[in-house]
Order: C-alpha cells, then sequence, then structure tokens
C-alpha cells in the first residue's frame, strides 16, 4: 500500500506527502508504451500479485478499496515496487454506525470495474475488490477494460 508520510492544509488546500513513484501509474505506462496491454506475462503476473498482496493486508485490517481501477490506482517505483494507491473512497466493515453485518451498499466506485452488487446497491464486502482486481488483470493484458467503449448505464 502507498504510504502517506504526513499531511498539512495551506489555504484552502490539503497536501499529502508520499513516497515519489518514479515509474508512474500502470494505466499511464501502459498508455504511452503498451497501448494494446502488457506484452509480458510475467510482468503482469509480477504486478498482480504485488496488488493482491495490498489487498489481502487491507481486507486483513478490514478495509475495503472500493476503487481497484483502470490500473492508475496501481503505483510503480525506481526498485521495481508496486503500491497500491487511491483509497479515497475505503471503507471499513466494521464500522458499527453504517453496518451491522460487516457489509457495505452504497454506490461507490468506476462503473467498468464495479462487482455486480454494487452496481446493483445490494450488500457487498471484500469480494467486490475481488471482482475489480479480476477486471484490472484483464485490463492489463489487453489494454482496456471489458465493456470500457459501451455507456457506463
Amino acid at each position: 500500500l502507498l504510504s502517506a508520510y504526513c499531511s498539512f492544509t495551506q489555504d484552502e488546500n490539503l497536501w499529502i506527502v508520499m513516497p515519489y513513484m518514479a515509474g508512474g501509474s500502470c494505466f499511464h505506462l501502459m498508455k504511452s508504451s503498451f497501448p494494446k496491454g502488457f506484452e509480458e506475462e510475467r510482468f503482469i503476473a509480477f504486478v498482480l500479485r504485488e496488488t493482491l498482496r495490498g489487498l489481502e493486508y487491507l481486507h486483513g485490517k478490514g478495509h475495503i478499496h472500493r476503487d481497484v481501477k483502470q490500473a492508475g490506482n496501481i503505483l510503480l517505483d525506481q526498485h521495481k515496487g508496486v503500491k497500491l494507491a487511491d483509497f479515497g473512497i475505503s471503507a471499513s466493515v466494521y464500522d458499527s454506525m453504517i453496518n451491522r453485518n460487516g457489509k457495505r451498499h452504497t454506490l461507490v466506485g468506476t462503473p467498468c470495474w464495479m462487482a455486480p452488487e454494487v452496481m446493483e446497491q445490494k450488500e457487498y464486502d471484500f469480494k467486490a475488490d475481488i471482482w475489480s482486481f479480476g477486471i484490472t488483470a484483464l485490463e492489463l493484458a489487453n489494454g482496456h477494460a471489458p465493456f470500457s467503449s459501451q455507456p457506463p448505464a
């Protein structure tokens, strides 16, 4: 997971200081150099393994990412490190004020990567992240998410 060193406000702006990820996002690398997806299966497997480790840690702490998408939230550093980022809509399954059974039901995320239960606003849990992870795997291999050329609805 991409860590945050500190945060502060200046005027009306929130600044978050994080490690420099020289490789950028998998999305930008793919769009600039691999528009049909990454050609090397070993690279895809490596990125997915490291991303899955991040999700495993997050889920183990009782959180759902809810926006594993677009390979834009998977960042690469200069030392072949892979970090999962963008926790802006992540949520805890232990928040007793919102839910009592460890499940969520809010519609959040990016349409092409959303699990069916999220789209239908049914209760969901960690499994929704695994669906999004699978869509991201297809995106890394093909250069785009399935049905990405279709309208979101």
